[in-house]
């Protein structure tokens, strides 16, 4: 498996062509532009106006991503479909997400609930689900189908149900 730094030096060689086209046909970069808009109107306390651009993206790519989720620059979705990022998710500069991805709290009023933080540089892939107040390092990549319910360190792969450290890349 490659690690998160391989796969953001490969994004960087793209063609202008290939930007053009996720820009303008791929569904994840659609769900990230859309998002922005509805997370605009959200700070703006422009009521309603973002419940329906939320819709709108389900609609149009899949992904269910609440209004008040924060994104950085340079998060990318890879295969849209079936993403849902929960009220108060921050996820940092860098970060590439495949399909059927779950990031958001753990629901009730428990005293650990909260949402996730994922830090720099990371790659969350298909089917992973990470719930729960805690922060993924940077630098990590997330296998696929994997559980994460506990902070996770920089620089690690972690795979699992629960997730558990299973490479420990060098700095």
């Amino acid at each position: 498996m490659s690690d998160s730094r391989s796969i953001l030096r490969s994004r960087e060689n793209q063609s202008i062509a290939k930007k053009i086209y996720r820009l303008l046909l791929d569904s994840g970069t659609q769900a990230v532009l859309i998002h922005r808009a509805a997370h605009f109107f959200s700070v703006s306390r422009i009521p309603c106006i973002p419940a329906i651009i939320r819709r709108i993206n389900i609609f149009l790519t899949g992904a269910d991503i609440h209004p008040k989720a924060s994104f950085q620059k340079e998060v990318s979705f890879i295969h849209s479909v079936g993403t849902v990022i929960g009220e108060g998710v921050l996820i940092k500069s860098g970060c590439e997400i495949f399909g059927g991805v779950t990031l958001g709290g753990r629901g009730g009023s428990r005293e650990d609930d909260g949402n996730p933080v994922i830090d720099h540089n990371c790659v969350i892939c298909s089917g992973a689900v990470i719930i729960g107040n805690i922060t993924i390092g940077k630098n990590v990549t997330v296998a696929a189908g994997s559980v994460v319910l506990d902070s996770v360190p920089d620089n690690v792969m972690v795979a699992g149900n629960p997730a558990v450290i299973k490479v420990q890349y060098a700095h």
